[in-house]
């Protein structure tokens, strides 16, 4: 299997997620679903640039992609945590009232559970690594 390259496509969703952030931090808006989903995609396009920065173009051996996706789901969920942690606090530093939108103490609990979500990513890496490779290698399985 060989890694994409960098495209034209990656900047366009990146740039479209900026202008989705842009207009999400303007209204008086406290969802922790909203924010969260937004840090998920956050950490998501990160880590896909990395991996293409890093390895993009080069090929890998079918039987390490499963392990390389339980990685990659690993490192998206670390970082989810922090970019949805940082997103909450730049909606409260760019509205800066007495009223926080998000406390200081859900904040902090969002950070608490980055461990739970590298697992989390980690075993759904490994699920669509395992479940890409059994459909490669039989792909008509009924």
């Amino acid at each position: 299997m060989q890694l994409p390259t960098m495209s034209r496509r990656l900047r366009m969703a990146t740039l479209l997620y900026g202008m989705i952030v842009f207009f999400w931090l303007t209204p008086e808006e406290d969802s922790v679903v909203t924010v969260t989903i937004l840090g998920v995609v956050a950490a998501f396009l990160m880590a896909w640039w990395q991996l293409l920065r890093w390895r993009g173009g080069h090929a890998v051996r079918a039987r390490l992609v499963p392990l390389m996706l339980a990685v990659f789901g690993a490192l998206v969920g670390i970082l989810a945590g922090g970019a949805t942690a940082f997103l909450m606090l730049m909606k409260n530093a760019i509205h800066g009232h007495e009223n926080l939108d998000y406390r200081p103490e859900l904040m902090l609990a969002i950070l608490e559970r980055v461990p739970v979500w590298a697992l989390a990513g980690a075993l759904l890496g490994l699920g669509f690594g395992l479940a890409w490779l059994a459909l490669r290698e039989n792909p008509r399985p009924y």
